[in-house]
């Protein structure tokens, strides 16, 4: 704020703000508590003001206005559908929210009627709002009641003394919920301009040009996190709230949004099957596509009614819309106006009469006379491209279509989506394509150069969310049925494909018979060959099932020898332990020195306690590597800490540290402990292994954790450098080994048929940063 901005703040230490008590989610009382989201906002700003704040919330409108404008009151809170005097009043830059237009009615009736043909239904409306103006300009003779409160409205409807209530959804749909109604609905008017967005400004008096110049720097301030947890608390999860936005944007742009609350498109009235309006509504591809992007967006997308694609152009320029929809470039557009990427691109046609010959290349009628509409987008690069074309332009496809039917011209040039349209509804039932010219016509939006963060939105939603609905919605609105005309070169070529296949067909006969009886004597051959190959499987089966039993035996052979190797690290220090208790007897003895009975029995007593330690070790490893028959549920965290216990020592020898990452704390598998116990020590020792082997400085192993629904599984990571990606479709094999080391290179195959045929998991590999992962995933139930 600059000087004369915070003199201002100084002499107001507490600001009068009125705020109406019943607009949901925005205000409410709760247990006399006043609460909601312009509540929450409001006592922002005057955190970030350092004022506090007095809310008048017992006053109508009108008197507030009267308050507003004597100075009594410092700020209001009005909606945009009420009438704001701008001589005197002003409006904060940013809008606090929105309200949506809504009718309620019983939810047996899936019906959203037109203004002009209501005057059969009884309609009930609030005394302030403005909608009933709207309705009886629309239809004067339309049956409207003017009733003071929501809840009357609601029970009207409810009772069947009124059809349907026109009003603001948010206020609709609190009073359902609050009264648990369920047989009423509330409908938001989507796309139908007649019943505009209702804005929520911060109003002040004209002349107090300095408070709404504090507010403005003020609101421009507002934490984003704090707007996203106040739309979170009190918007329901149903309503508009830009928190659920589905399209990658950045902090400032999702801030530019929440600051929007409604985004404003204007579209070229009569463009099918592009857009059309009718009756202020829009539809067609542009409808879905405003539909999809206000999902993605999570913010109302409003349309602003134009009669003509230049009034589209006008409104864009003047700020009256944010963007044009379903835009095939503007012949009027100069610097100021942005294209977004395309969302479609869509190829051009010529449709001429039906006794035209289809020709495959373009250029060979460049040279006739063509008709094209006066404002189509593609007319500069059809010259550029063709510059001996002769283009005739005229006001409306219609015209164009007369033009070809007499002979005036040769053809019309448009769009392949615009002739599927005319055929679809019999326009041109005696036309049809007879060309396609080598250019394609980009659709997507157009806006103000200078909307940088609105045309990053606009462009990070067609290349993430809105390309993807293309097709679909290109399947809906554009019929199946091709436009392309009767081509008498498809004909001839269809012709000698046909004469070619028979010709094929004819020579395949005569060779299938020839060789059905070489396959006869071939068959008995076979039979003579099966019983020969029976006997042979046999013996091969045999010398397989002996080589298994040799891996098998070689496997529990290095089994045993790491065992060995982990028992001798383990014994290890408790040894040298032992030797120093033992040396120090001796050492006294041998130096004269006096010995005591009390030296000798705690002599004997360290000794026996280091004994015992090194007895637990070697039973802890005799039943760890005991077989197991019988399948168990089992706790992964448990068996993954033996194991470590087991592989400690060594690591510790080696100066490799480990780390347990524990994702789960008692996660489950269902299997053979002890096997399963065996290949993770497995994993570890080979983690070892080719840590030592390839001399790693720092060796460093973990252990990752988890499970979900069906699954656990347990991640063993080196940083020893990684497989090479031609042994990965090897590393599972008998007698493979990484690097050239002491190892059988059993240990992985015999690993895997322990996971997947004992216990129907499975074993993957894959490489990560700095080294190599092993996953083994386990079912946590038993699988039948």
């Amino acid at each position: 704020m600059n000087k004369k901005e915070k003199a201002y703040i100084d002499t107001k230490p507490i600001l009068n703000v009125y705020v109406e008590p019943d607009v949901y989610f925005y205000s409410y009382t709760y247990d006399n508590y006043l609460n909601g989201y312009a509540i929450h906002y409001l006592r922002l700003l005057a955190k970030k003001l350092d004022v506090d704040l007095h809310f008048v919330t017992d006053i109508s409108r009108t008197e507030a206005k009267k308050q507003l404008s004597s100075g009594v009151l410092d700020i209001a809170l009005f909606p945009t559908f009420d009438p704001i005097d701008d001589q005197m009043f002003q409006l904060s830059k940013f809008p606090i929210g929105v309200l949506q237009p809504a009718l309620l009615m019983p939810k047996i009736y899936q019906l959203s009627p037109v203004l002009e043909s209501i005057e059969k239904l009884r309609i009930v409306m609030l005394k302030e709002d403005a909608f009933s103006a709207i309705i009886k300009d629309k239809n004067p003779d339309a049956s409207i009641e003017i009733v003071n409160s929501v809840e009357e409205a609601v029970t009207k409807v409810a009772e069947q003394e009124a059809d349907l209530a026109i009003g603001l959804h948010e206020l609709f749909t609190a009073h359902l919920e609050s009264k648990r109604i369920t047989t009423l609905q509330s409908i938001p008017m989507h796309n139908n301009a007649d019943f505009s967005m209702v804005k929520m400004f911060l109003t002040t008096a004209k002349e107090n040009i300095v408070l709404i110049s504090i507010l403005n720097k003020a609101m421009a301030e507002i934490d984003y996190k704090e707007l996203v947890f106040a739309r979170n608390r009190f918007f329901p999860s149903n309503s508009f709230r830009q928190t659920d936005i589905k399209v990658p944007l950045n902090e400032e742009e999702k801030f530019f949004l929440m600051g929007q609350h409604v985004l404003t498109f204007c579209a070229v009235p009569d463009d099918p099957p592009y857009g059309n309006i009718t009756q202020n509504r829009y539809n067609g591809i542009g409808a879905d596509v405003i539909a999809l992007l206000e999902k993605s967006l999570d913010i109302p997308i409003r349309l602003v009614p134009t009669h003509s694609k230049e009034e589209s152009i006008l409104k864009l320029v003047s700020k009256k819309c944010d963007f044009i929809a379903m835009s095939s470039g503007l012949s009027d557009a100069d610097s100021q106006i942005a294209f977004t990427p395309a969302l479609l691109q869509v190829p051009l046609v010529v449709l001429t009469t039906d006794d035209r010959l289809y020709v495959s290349d373009f250029k060979e009628i460049a040279d006739r006379s063509f008709v094209i509409q006066k404002d189509h987008p593609m007319i500069s690069p059809l010259r550029t491209l063709f510059p001996s074309l002769k283009l005739t332009l005229v006001d409306t496809d219609l015209e164009s279509l007369k033009g070809v039917e007499k002979g005036q011209y040769y053809g019309l040039i448009t769009s392949n989506f615009t002739v599927s349209h005319l055929f679809a509804y019999h326009i041109a039932d005696n036309l049809k394509v007879s060309a396609q010219i080598p250019l394609t016509m980009p659709v997507g939006f157009a806006l103000l150069s200078e909307n940088r963060l609105l045309y990053s939105i606009l462009a990070q939603s067609t290349q993430s969310v809105l390309k993807n609905e293309m097709n679909r919605l290109i399947h809906k609105w554009i019929p199946e049925r091709s436009p392309r005309g009767f081509d008498y070169k498809v004909i001839l070529q269809l012709v000698l494909f046909f004469t070619l296949f028979s010709a094929i067909a004819f020579a395949l006969y005569f060779e299938i018979r020839l060789k059905k009886s070489r396959l006869e004597e071939a068959t008995k051959s076979l039979d003579i060959l099966n019983h020969e190959l029976e006997s042979r499987i046999k013996k091969e089966v045999e010398i397989s099932r002996e080589k298994d039993m040799v891996m098998y035996r070689q496997s529990r052979f290095a089994s045993m020898g790491e065992m060995i190797g982990n028992i001798a690290h383990q014994w290890r220090q408790p040894l040298m332990e032992l030797s120093a208790i033992l040396m120090d007897l001796q050492a006294a003895l041998h130096f004269k020195t006096k010995v005591t009975e009390h030296d000798v029995v705690e002599t004997i007593t360290s000794s026996n306690r280091v004994i015992q330690f090194m007895s637990r070790t070697i039973d802890d490893f005799r039943n760890f590597f005991l077989p197991q028959k019988e399948l168990s549920a089992f706790c992964v965290n448990e068996v993954v800490t033996e194991a470590i216990n087991i592989m400690k020592a060594t690591l510790h020898h080696h100066r490799i540290t480990l780390e347990v990452i524990e994702h789960v704390p008692d996660a489950m598998a269902y299997g053979l402990k002890n096997e399963y116990a065996q290949v993770i020590i497995n994993l570890l020792s080979n983690a070892k292994d080719i840590l030592i082997a390839r001399a790693i400085a720092k060796g460093h192993i973990t252990i990752e954790i988890d499970q979900n629904a069906e699954y656990s599984k347990v991640s063993v990571i080196d940083n020893a450098g990684g497989i090479k990606d031609e042994d990965f479709s090897h590393i599972f094999e008998p007698f493979f080994t990484k690097e050239k080391s002491n190892g059988t290179g059993i240990g992985l195959f015999m690993s895997r048929m322990i996971i997947e045929n004992n216990m129907k998991g499975m074993i993957t590999v894959g490489n990560v940063e700095n080294g190599v992962a092993f996953c083994v995933t386990v079912p946590r139930f038993h699988i039948l």
